[in-house]
């Protein structure tokens, strides 16, 4: 066989190689989604992910309440002006609401109105101080219990997340970076095969 066509045929086996192996471990990171025994030889296959669910849900619970959102983070957030201000605007309407159902229908109109607009005023200045030094009113204990909430939510979330459901995600969104990949391998493989070539033919002709 002429050494050229020898070369491109072993770099076209090890290009196959190369991105079916990528292509198979990418599927691998999330199938199979349930445990499977393999009969005889007892190995036990699951993908990575649905397999670590729970130990990738706690180190993500860790992550995000002690480095991306933390419980001094959302003291803070809570005591920015736009999102202060909201607040007493909805706190101020949801007391009139409640103070005018409330009060007995005897009472004029006029005076209902009246008396839930000077409750919820006061509610709202309030409010206002707290939400003014948040910090002054949360202890270190009260700090650590917002983390602690955080990092429960995340772990529940992700916990009870659809394997499937994540799969699809990650595909839609790195649809693309995932290709790269097994072109990559691919590509990789392609040069093997042709060094793997090289050396055999190298051998074959001086050994």
């Amino acid at each position: 066989m002429n050494i050229f066509l020898l070369l491109i045929l072993m770099g076209l086996i090890g290009a196959l190689i190369g991105w079916v192996t990528n292509m198979v471990a990418i599927r691998l990171l999330f199938r199979p989604y349930k445990m499977y025994k393999i009969p005889l030889l007892g190995w036990r296959i699951q993908g990575l992910i649905p397999k670590r669910q729970a130990d990738i849900a706690v180190a993500l619970g860790k992550i995000i309440s002690k480095e991306l959102i933390t419980g001094n983070d959302v003291i803070e957030s809570i005591s920015r002006k736009d999102i202060k201000a909201r607040l007493r605007e909805k706190t101020e309407q949801y007391v009139r609401e409640q103070v005018s159902l409330r009060l007995p229908f005897l009472i004029p109109e006029g005076i209902q109105a009246s008396v839930a607009d000077f409750v919820a005023k006061i509610l709202g200045q309030e409010l206002n101080k707290f939400l003014d030094n948040p910090r002054k009113f949360f202890q270190e204990e009260e700090t650590n219990e917002i983390k602690a909430e955080i990092n429960r939510i995340v772990v529940e979330k992700v916990n009870s997340l659809n394997v499937a459901g994540l799969e699809n995600i990650v595909y839609a969104v790195a649809d693309r970076e995932l290709k790269h990949i097994e072109i990559i391998g691919g590509v990789l493989g392609f040069l093997i095969g042709i060094m793997q070539g090289i050396i055999s033919i190298y051998w074959n002709l001086f050994f």
